[in-house]
């Protein structure tokens, strides 16, 4: 039995029994029989893909002709108590269960994996085990989503009150979730323990607390205090490291700064997919390890294809990834992708394009062919919306038909407000999303429809493919006491080539490249800061930028002899994380600027005397042929709309009003052509990129809506490129003290700004400042807000806006 491999079954003729299973034909008793033969061998053969074989033909054998008494078997076997405990409340097979002996003994040595009302797997009750164990020295966890990675890290901070933790996110937006879930998981040794997810909220000299932070935000709380050391480092979606774009070395200077300030820091990292942990280490820091990886696969996927374009075939095909063959299984007669999601699709379903634009006007489309929801709740849902933003909000024609739209230009507190109504809410069955779905959002989906097959400018990996794949049929939608269904252990994947891929494009090969499960996959190491990425002669000059930074943030850090800066300009710019110019050849030229700027010990306290300021001072320092963003602010035309924009951030404007006065702003200018970036259609000054649009030709409603995502977008410009500039003028003492509050703020409120620090919206804050004062705590000192869990309820009698009462709820412990 050793000897069997899928290289040698592919030669065999099972292909011609299984692939009848696989299209869910009929078999007759010998063929019943025969295929669980095939099984049985395949389960105890030495080729772990062989026995994953085996497997699915028992899963795809006992939800196909309702005969779960092999599936229950295979699971007890294999320590698949959820598919055990799940076939147990089969009605056909209750007698079973309830009369024969060892089915009663199985049954009740099962309840030794339940935990928390949840029933186990056999390597979820180990990895919880091995963590709780292991954490102290570190550990690398490579499991699917669905494997409760979240759960551990709420678990090890209450067994760990008096230590000093800090969980490192990809993201602001799984910030908000990752302080949603410790908050809510915190037992009473830890209900005052405090959180801290914005550098600011960090005292000099607290010890014992939570931080929940992106790598910029953290880098800012290390230069801030040199003597502060953590006990413990999370890095949560680590596979992200070996990414070598700007954010994701960042990271990798984060942990090499932690490491070096204190030995004893335990680091572990958690991934849904990793070929080999060791390329997580560091090249000047080398944290210690071990790794726990989940092997089992209680899921086996069903992937199709099918080429939709004009001139394609338009057949349906199964890929198996175990034959690595294609079987077709009819003809599609539907005009569209929209009559092929509707044909298809379940109850709730992700719909993947990589492209902002494409995927809104496809959300409308296919809203446009679906029917209104009849529903009071989601009415009133959708009028809060509309007041929070714009009645014409193209989400809300959406909406209302179950249609929902996810992407990074989507507001933020809107973003996660809508996820949990798709997840809630049986009526709203589509999800159309780009790639913010990889970054560990957790929504219900039984399918998966890629409409495009790329990231960015380039397709989808392997590791990110199958990490969209795992976003669908979670254990708790499988397993769900009222709603589960063990044929969710067949997750439906279709990869369609539709009129949003590129005519050379092959998505048959795209399949086979990323799932067949016999295919050697190696991790794509880019970072230069990973011991294990091959420095050439392509990136070791990044390598050598990188310990530049490094070397200035902590000198010695590397080993390395580098040039270090010689102003405090030069090392309030590293410590800002400026990477658009070399510092150590502008500093001085950018020192005596600013030197001259504040003569007199002159403080800035206007919009335009700022932005001239970071124009001169730092902008014009930047490459030609880089950061094109930034150097529009070069540009009069430029510096009057961002002097407008930061006008309304500094007096906290809801975002309904700049909608308004954006319409207005458009109305008023006498050039119609608008840069709106990715939301363009056309180009301009013999520019070959479709940035613009011409604002006169647009409707009312257009308006609105590139309005909203252009909002949302200067937002992020704002805060992730200006604000850097801002913050080393700060920190150089050369801002009025409350300029820069409402600049940073929108208010010099002490009380807000503790609100807003600690993740509150300055529009909630307001709120509960104003009406709700008694339930809410504010020690401004501390940086402390504690929100009493009640005042959800209490906003809900006062008909507060939804969206409002939700984001109380993401602030409230327990």
């Amino acid at each position: 039995m050793s000897s069997i491999s899928l290289k040698t079954l592919r030669n065999t003729n099972l292909s011609k029994l299984y692939f009848k299973l696989l299209r869910r034909e009929d078999l007759d008793n010998r063929e019943q029989e025969a295929i669980l033969k095939i099984a049985l061998l395949l389960l105890n053969a030495g080729d772990e893909n062989c026995q994953e074989l085996g497997y699915r033909i028992v899963v795809l054998y006992s939800n196909h002709f309702s005969d779960y008494k092999p599936l229950y078997d295979i699971a007890i076997n294999k320590g698949f108590i959820p598919v055990a405990k799940s076939i147990e409340k089969v009605e056909a097979l209750s007698h079973h269960f309830q009369n024969d002996f060892f089915s009663l003994f199985l049954s009740s040595f099962s309840e030794t994996y339940r935990s928390n009302g949840i029933y186990q797997t056999s390597e979820q009750a180990s990895l919880s085990r091995y963590f709780s164990e292991e954490a102290d020295r570190g550990v690398a966890v490579v499991a699917p989503t669905s494997y409760g990675k979240s759960e551990l890290f709420v678990r090890f901070c209450n067994s760990n009150a008096g230590k000093t933790i800090a969980i490192i996110v990809p993201t602001k937006a799984l910030l908000s979730q990752m302080k949603r879930r410790v908050l809510h998981g915190s037992d009473e040794l830890n209900l005052d323990r405090k959180i801290i997810t914005h550098p600011e909220m960090y005292n000099e000299g607290d010890r014992g607390f939570i931080a929940i932070l992106t790598q910029e935000r953290l880098l800012r709380i290390l230069q801030d205090d040199a003597a502060l050391v953590f006990d413990y480092v999370f890095v949560d979606e680590a596979h992200n490291l070996l990414s070598g774009d700007s954010r994701n070395t960042l990271l990798a200077k984060v942990i090499t700064l932690l490491g070096r300030r204190s030995k004893d820091t335990s680091f572990s990292f958690l991934t849904p997919f990793l070929v080999n942990s060791r390329n997580l280490h560091t090249r000047f820091v080398d944290p210690s390890f071990s790794e726990f990886r989940i092997g089992e696969h209680l899921k086996t996927e069903r992937y199709y294809a099918i080429d939709l374009r004009d001139d394609g075939d338009r057949l349906l095909k199964l890929y198996d990834q175990y034959m690595n063959e294609f079987t077709v299984l009819g003809a599609s007669h539907k005009e569209n992708e929209v009559q092929f999601l509707q044909e298809n699709s379940g109850n709730k379903n992700i719909v993947y394009l990589n492209s902002p634009p494409r995927l809104e006007k496809l959300a409308a489309m296919l809203s446009a062919q679906e029917s209104p929801i009849d529903s009071d709740e989601l009415d009133a849902v959708c009028e809060d919306i509309s007041e929070f933003l714009h009645r014409d909000y193209g989400l809300l024609d959406c909406l209302r038909k179950g249609v929902i739209y996810h992407h990074g230009s989507v507001p933020d507190v809107v973003k996660l407000f809508i996820e949990e109504l798709y997840s809630v809410v049986p009526s709203i069955r589509y999800i159309v999303s780009s790639s913010t779905l990889l970054e560990g959002v957790n929504i219900p989906a039984e399918k998966l429809f890629l409409l495009e097959c790329k990231k960015g400018r380039s397709n989808l990996t392997a590791s990110q493919f199958k990490n969209l794949v795992g976003r669908v049929c979670r254990f708790g939608e499988i397993f769900n006491d009222s709603e589960g269904s063990l044929y969710l252990l067949e997750p439906e994947i279709y990869v369609v080539a539709s009129r949003y891929v590129h005519r050379n494009a092959n998505v048959e090969n795209f399949l086979r490249e990323r799932v067949k499960v016999d295919k050697k996959i190696k991790d794509e190491l880019k970072n230069v800061l990973l011991e294990n990425t091959e420095i050439t002669d392509k990136n070791v000059e990044d390598l050598e930028k990188a310990v530049e930074v490094l070397e200035n943030l902590s000198p010695g850090v590397t080993g390395r002899e580098i040039k270090y800066v010689e102003t405090l300009v030069g090392k309030t710019c590293y410590l800002n994380n400026i990477i658009e110019f070399p510092i150590l050849d502008c500093e001085f030229e950018i020192s005596e600027y600013l030197d001259e700027v504040r003569v007199d010990q002159h403080l800035i306290d206007g919009l335009e005397e700022l932005l001239d300021v970071i124009h001169h001072g730092f902008i014009d320092h930047i490459p030609d042929d880089s950061y094109r963003n930034l150097q529009r602010l070069r540009e009069a035309s430029a510096k009057r709309f961002y002097r407008m924009f930061l006008s309304w951030r500094m007096r906290n404007a809801s975002f309904n009003e700049m909608i308004k006065r954006f319409l207005d702003y458009w109305a008023e200018i006498p050039d119609p052509l608008v840069y709106v970036d990715k939301w363009g259609d056309t180009s301009r000054d013999g520019s070959y990129s479709e940035s613009w649009v011409n604002i006169s030709e647009k409707s009312h409603k257009e308006r609105v809506n590139l309005a909203i995502v252009r909002i949302k977008e200067e937002q992020d410009f704002l805060d992730n490129q200006i604000m850097k500039f801002v913050e080393i003028l700060n920190d150089l003492e050369m801002l009025d003290e409350d300029f820069y509050k409402k600049i940073k703020y929108g208010t010099a409120d002490e009380k807000k700004i503790t609100m807003m620090k600690n993740g509150f919206s300055a529009g909630l804050a307001s709120l509960l400042l104003q009406k709700y004062s008694n339930y809410v705590e504010v020690d401004s000192a501390a940086n402390i807000v504690n929100l009493r869990a009640e005042v959800q309820e209490i906003m809900k009698r006062n008909n507060e806006s939804r969206i409002f009462i939700f984001e109380a709820g993401f602030n409230t412990r327990g």
